[in-house]
């Protein structure tokens, strides 16, 4: 009667020792799959026109533009926000979210550079004419302003065995940290302090509601876009 007494409030079936492992196991898919996607292509658009605009390169500049064309943007919807920290009440003001690569401002430079060559002036005319494809893959965007000091944690949902990508860009005025983790806590991707695009794939397991935590260590307010595909 004592050994019953003992055993039972033990968890000895299969089911419950395999709930506790899958509990205590990070939430990654041990054969993860899958290619660049939508998010991967519109953080390398924006390094890609980045670098452009440094080099002043309209060449370049078209293919960032073309890049970021090519995916459909809409706003994220059934993601929460939790911010941490105090906002300093003197912290300098930054720069707007950077541009993206895919609106009128990125053509209208694009002009710019191409000048007087008629050759130059064809490629942005027929880049600019050109109608977006009727398949697009789609990412989900959502924007927010982050004091020094401070950290967003975003709340949203990702699929099991399908690969997930997380995205940042910022402004470029100062450094952010990306840090992706499943439901228990466990990091499953960081990103230390940069001013460049930044980017997160990883296969989870199972579905869940992932945290993607973006720290601020600059010493200005930074204006960025968080994508998810």
């Amino acid at each position: 009667m004592l050994a019953r007494t003992l055993l039972a409030p033990a968890c000895l079936t299969a089911a419950c020792l395999g709930a506790a492992l899958h509990a205590e196991a990070p939430n990654l898919s041990a054969d993860p799959q899958g290619r660049p996607g939508s998010v991967a292509q519109l953080v390398l658009a924006q390094q890609a026109y980045q670098t452009a605009l440094r080099q002043g390169e309209v060449l370049a500049l078209l293919s960032a533009i073309r890049l970021a064309r090519g995916i459909s943007q809409r706003p994220a919807t059934g993601w929460t926000l939790e911010t941490l920290g105090k906002v300093l009440p003197d912290a300098p003001a930054g720069k707007p979210a950077a541009p993206q690569p895919g609106g009128e401002t990125a053509m209208l430079i694009a002009r710019n550079l191409a000048g007087e060559d008629p050759d130059l002036q064809d490629l942005v005319y027929a880049l600019d004419a050109q109608l977006p494809g009727t398949h697009q893959d789609t990412a989900l965007v959502a924007s927010s302003d982050l004091a020094p000091g401070q950290t967003d944690v975003w709340t949203l949902p990702l699929f099991g065995e399908v690969l997930a990508e997380i995205g940042l860009i910022g402004d470029g005025d100062g450094p952010l940290t990306l840090t992706v983790a499943d439901e228990s806590g466990t990091p499953l991707c960081t990103r230390p302090p940069g001013s460049q695009p930044r980017l997160c794939s990883l296969t989870p397991a199972r579905n869940g509601f992932f945290t993607v935590a973006i720290g601020n260590g600059g010493t200005t307010v930074n204006s960025y876009r968080l994508l998810a595909n």
